[in-house]
Parts: structure tokens; C-alpha cells; sequence
């Protein structure tokens, strides 16, 4: 299918979006029971679905290898054996999570204020559940959730989002049959309050006068995500009071 085609001449694309709409946005905090992680966050991106977990903060081990003034953070990314399409190709996928996990790491080192854990460590690990599009920004967002869930402080609330031409037109977060199909594509993360970028990624040659539109896309993308991610917070932060609250109550009965 060319890539003119994924888009109608009324302005909608194959999934019934408009350009500039996500798909549909999930996420839940909290680990499930028998976990022991400090954290736990899961997050669907449409048909993507992604899990982190956080450990820590914890001391450093090897102690030798500690920084003494600020923590160390580490990020894994995998893709589950059942999670990854049928016809992906093996060679490079473990240099590809490498780089991933990388920029998941520095988008999160620049939100989370290391300084306040000195010789401490932090670890996260982001697994790939179901592949279809936009999988390190789903990353990013479901690790964002995990650190919140650790009782990690951090600077502001780190979103990303992706968009790519469909044609001669940007489209916000593209679909894995998308991906594949357009030209240029961006990836954006975010201090979403300080409109701060954390993260950009391009991927192949962008021209000049298609970089700004596919940025501005990827950028208001993070705000729209960034409303159901504090949705999800606030409903958690929520059902946490009325727990406490009920917890007390009946201790007083």
C-alpha cells in the first residue's frame, strides 16, 4: 500500500484518525500482587502495550563503581518473545534495545533530580508486551508512571510522542503499518509544564521544510498524552486516600 493511500481524500486515515489525533490512550499504576518491584506502571498505546518496573532507590552495587554525588540511573527495554511482529527480522534487534533503552535513560535522567540519592541506584526496566507503533515512546510514558509510582521526586512529568509524514501531510503517533509505509518521522519527549525537550529523534532525512510541522505535531501529541497520564495519577492518588482512609476508620471502629 503506498503511503498516499493512508490517508482518504476527506483527511482521515485507515484507523478513522485525523492526522493530528492519537489513538487511544491506556494506563494503569500499581503493582499487581507478588511484585516486588518499588514501581509499576503499564501503558497501551493503541494497539502497543508496555510494562516498567523501578527498583530503587537502593544502594549501589559494586559500591566501587558509585557516584558520590548523585545517583546512577540504568534503563532496560526488552520486547516479550510473543510481543515482537512475526515478520521482524533477529539481526540488530539487541543493538536496536540498546540504543532505545539509551534514550528512555537520558530522557528520564533529565527529569529526575539524581543529586537528591548520592551512591544510590536506580533501575528501570521496560518490556514490550505487543508491538504496533511507537513503542519507545510508550516506554518513556509507562516509565514515567513507574518512577511516580516509586515515590520518586521528579522535575516535571516526561511525555513523548512520535509523528511521521503520511504522504505530503505530518500524522501524529503512527501505527506500525504507518511507520513502515512514511517518510520522515520524529520523536519528541518532554518536560510537558516547562515545555522543556528532552528527547529528539529523527529518524532517516528530514527536509527542511518538513521538520517544523512534524515537530509541532510530535509536541502538542505530548500534551494530549499528557492529560490522560495525570488522569491516571490522580484516579490512583485517589483510590490510595480512600484505602488509607478506610484502613483508618476501621481501626478506630
Amino acid at each position: 500500500m503506498s503511503v498516499q493511500e493512508h490517508i482518504t481524500p476527506e483527511g482521515f486515515r485507515l484507523d478513522g484518525r485525523r492526522v493530528h489525533e492519537p489513538r487511544a490512550v491506556r494506563c494503569s499504576v500499581g503493582a499487581p500482587g507478588g511484585c516486588d518491584a518499588d514501581g509499576y506502571a503499564a501503558f497501551e498505546l493503541g494497539g502497543t502495550k508496555v510494562i516498567a518496573y523501578v527498583y530503587g532507590p537502593m544502594d549501589a552495587k559494586p559500591r566501587a563503581q558509585a557516584n558520590h554525588d548523585r545517583a546512577s540511573l540504568s534503563c532496560v527495554l526488552s520486547t516479550a518473545a510473543f510481543g515482537a511482529p512475526a515478520r521482524a527480522s533477529r539481526p540488530g534487534r539487541d543493538r536496536l534495545s540498546q540504543e532505545r533503552s539509551l534514550w528512555i535513560q537520558q530522557t528520564l535522567e533529565s527529569a529526575v533530580p539524581l543529586e537528591m540519592y548520592p551512591r544510590s541506584q536506580i533501575r528501570v526496566f521496560v518490556q514490550v508486551l505487543q508491538s504496533d507503533g511507537g513503542v519507545v515512546a510508550a516506554g518513556i510514558n509507562a516509565a514515567t508512571l513507574a518512577l511516580v509510582d516509586a515515590g520518586i521526586p521528579m522535575r516535571d512529568l516526561v511525555v513523548a510522542c512520535s509523528s511521521g509524514m503520511l504522504g505530503h501531510r505530518a500524522a501524529l503517533d503512527l501505527s506500525r503499518e504507518e511507520e513502515l509505509a512514511s517518510g520522515a518521522q520524529v520523536l519528541v519527549g518532554m518536560l510537558v509544564s516547562a515545555c522543556k525537550v528532552s528527547l529528539l529523534e529523527v529518524e532517516s532525512k528530514v527536509p527542511e521544510d518538513q521538520f517544523q510541522p512534524l515537530y509541532d505535531m510530535a509536541a502538542a501529541g505530548c500534551g494530549a498524552v499528557a492529560e490522560q497520564m495525570r488522569a491516571c495519577l490522580l484516579e490512583h492518588a485517589a483510590q490510595c486516600f480512600s484505602l488509607r482512609a478506610s484502613l483508618r476508620h476501621g481501626k478506630k471502629g
